[in-house]
């Protein structure tokens, strides 16, 4: 297999390299050699390290609402409908297999769970952090919601630990209890939807979502809750009482499949074929102006968009 020398920063304090998908791939297809002097540096928006690095390909993998820079990157992949060429790559937070499409035996019990739940760290990090501690409350005044995170906190649960290991293992053992979960991105932003969705997803907890306006792309509109389609939050409830009260409507919710018929099963192998594509072009950098960065930019949201 042909050498390839790599670098990874600016991914975030949670980034293990042993179960990156990137570095997977490229393990998969090369011998991969960690070095200081690479010639291909992936990096996220964690940071300025990326900065250091020249006379190598460099490209951004976003892990937020995050777009890519190209006057600092050569390639990039994110969330957005963003159309340049090949050297960007429109990736969805997952990509499940089509077995995840499959609800139609899930069990009339579900529909006689605990009513909601709402695990949240973040209170005031984006809109969406402040609309649903709003929401949360006005649905509060129906029936209780269960919180067991930093924000609205009003139950313990052992073990409970964001910082886990086997953090997402236990929200969804959590979640699996509830027939409604919250599931409000911390900011709206065309094509950027998150584990905020496919939790309650895999969970079999049915989604109040609030976020991507264009869910509807990847995500069937009849087996969630969407909020922007109702007029305000109290239409919104008027919903979810109704379907909290209706166990036939419920159920008919709950097995509908998650993904819209279009969704792109392929998805991740066409991803694995971008990546193949850039390290195969060799180490040759596109020609950037640094003078339109700005060096702030990689800790903002999309009112720092700069695409050359």
């Amino acid at each position: 297999m042909k050498n390839i020398k790599v670098k990874f920063v600016d991914m975030g304090k949670y980034f293990n390299l042993d179960y990156d998908p990137i570095f997977l791939i490229l393990k998969k297809h090369y011998n991969v050699i960690l070095s200081e002097e690479p010639d291909y540096l992936f990096y996220s928006c964690r940071g300025t390290e990326h900065l250091k690095y020249e006379n190598c390909v460099r490209i951004f993998s976003s892990i937020e609402n995050v777009l890519p820079n190209f006057n600092v990157c050569d390639y990039g992949s994110g969330f957005d409908y963003l159309d340049f060429g090949d050297r960007y790559f429109r990736m969805t937070y997952m990509v499940p297999p089509i077995e995840f499409q499959e609800r139609s035996k899930i069990p009339a019990c579900l529909a006689k769970r605990k009513f909601c739940n709402f695990i949240y760290s973040n209170s005031n990090r984006g809109e969406g952090s402040l609309l649903r501690q709003e929401f949360c409350k006005k649905l509060m005044k129906y029936k209780k919601v269960d919180c067991p995170g930093l924000v609205l906190n009003n139950m313990k649960i052992p073990n409970f630990d964001s910082k886990s290991p086997n953090w997402t293992i236990e929200k969804l053992r959590f979640i699996n209890q509830y027939k409604f979960t919250i599931a409000f991105e911390n900011s709206k932003s065309n094509g950027y939807t998150t584990e905020k969705l496919y939790h309650p997803f895999m969970a079999y907890s049915l989604p109040i979502y609030w976020g991507n306006a264009l869910v509807d792309n990847d995500f069937n509109s009849k087996a969630f809750i969407n909020a922007d389609k109702f007029d305000d939050f109290d239409a919104l409830i008027d919903q979810i009482i109704k379907l909290d009260n209706d166990d036939e409507k419920y159920l008919s919710m709950l097995r509908e499949k998650p993904l819209a018929d279009t969704f792109d099963f392929e998805r991740y192998k066409k991803f694995e074929q971008w990546i193949c594509y850039i390290i195969d072009k060799g180490n040759t950098p596109y020609n950037k102006d640094p003078l339109l960065y700005d060096e702030t930019c990689f800790l903002t949201n999309k009112n720092h968009k700069n695409n050359s």
